[in-house]
């Protein structure tokens, strides 16, 4: 889904945990390159490495993604704070 900043227009996935598979296809240039992995199996932190440096994320976090294809991860309360649905 798409959503937007007053300024910044990103694309954004909610991983809760048991969409791995829908996040991995969302992150899929980081999967491709092995820059896309997990820390902690037990607890479901995935973890990104990209030039942009390391963000991880915990079941419940929002993934943007910026127009210029980086990544980052966002507690939800941030991410609700920060963008709304840009229809």
């Amino acid at each position: 889904m798409k959503y937007r900043k007053p300024t910044e227009h990103v694309d954004a996935m909610q991983y809760t945990g048991e969409n791995l598979d829908d996040v991995m296809g969302f992150c899929s240039s980081l999967v491709h390159s092995g820059g896309f992995g997990f820390t902690d199996r037990v607890n479901g932190e995935v973890v990104m490495n990209s030039p942009a440096g390391t963000q991880r994320a915990m079941p419940g976090d929002w993934i943007v993604m910026a127009a210029d294809g980086s990544l980052k991860a966002m507690k939800p309360e941030a991410f609700a704070a920060t963008y709304e649905l840009d229809e």
